[in-house]
C-alpha cells in the first residue's frame, strides 16, 4: 500500500507532554463515560465532544455504538506527532467483542479534529479524513485481527 512509505512521519512524544496535556493522558472512558473520573472536567467535556461527533460520522447508530464501546477496555492515550500536529491515539472496544467492534481515535488537542478508524461488527470505516500517516499510525499500532469464530458470530452479515 503506497501509505506504508510514509509510516515514520510520526513520532511517539511522551517526554512531550505538558501540564496542560497531561489531562489527555488516560484511557478514553475516563474523559467520555459518563462515570468517567474527567467526564466533567473541560478537557473531559471537550473529548466527550468531539467523540460523539467522530462517531456520527460512521452513519449509523451512534449512541448504539458509543455504548458498546464504552462496554469494553481501553488503553491509556498516547501521544504522537503527525507531521506538526500532536495527536493522542486512543483505543477502546465492546466487551467481549474487541477484535470485532473497536475505535482507534486519533485527537488533536490544539485544533479538537478527531480522525481514526471505527470497526463495527468486522466493517472498518476510516472517518474523519485520516491523513496516510495517520491511517498508518493506526495500522502498526491497533492492527485488525478478526478471529474467525468470532466472525461467525459477531460480524455483519448481508
Amino acid at each position: 500500500m503506497a501509505y506504508h512509505c510514509q509510516a515514520h512521519a510520526e513520532a511517539s512524544v511522551p517526554k512531550n507532554i505538558t501540564p496542560a496535556s497531561s489531562g489527555y493522558k488516560t484511557e478514553i472512558f475516563n474523559l467520555v463515560g459518563p462515570d468517567g473520573d474527567q467526564f466533567d472536567t473541560a478537557i473531559g467535556r471537550t473529548v466527550s465532544a468531539a467523540f460523539d461527533r467522530f462517531l456520527n460520522l460512521a452513519g449509523q447508530d451512534s449512541k448504539t455504538i458509543r455504548k458498546r464501546l464504552l462496554s469494553g477496555p481501553a488503553t491509556e492515550g498516547t501521544l504522537w506527532q503527525i507531521g506538526e500536529s500532536r495527536e493522542w491515539l486512543y483505543h477502546i472496544c465492546q466487551a467481549h467483542q474487541c477484535n470485532v467492534t473497536n475505535v482507534a481515535l486519533l485527537y488533536d488537542e490544539q485544533s479538537r479534529r478527531t480522525a481514526g478508524r471505527l470497526l463495527y461488527r468486522c466493517e472498518t470505516k476510516w472517518l474523519g479524513n485520516p491523513s496516510d500517516a495517520e491511517r498508518a499510525l493506526i495500522e502498526r499500532e491497533y492492527p485488525v485481527k478478526i478471529d474467525p469464530d468470532d466472525a461467525k458470530f459477531f460480524c455483519k452479515k448481508p
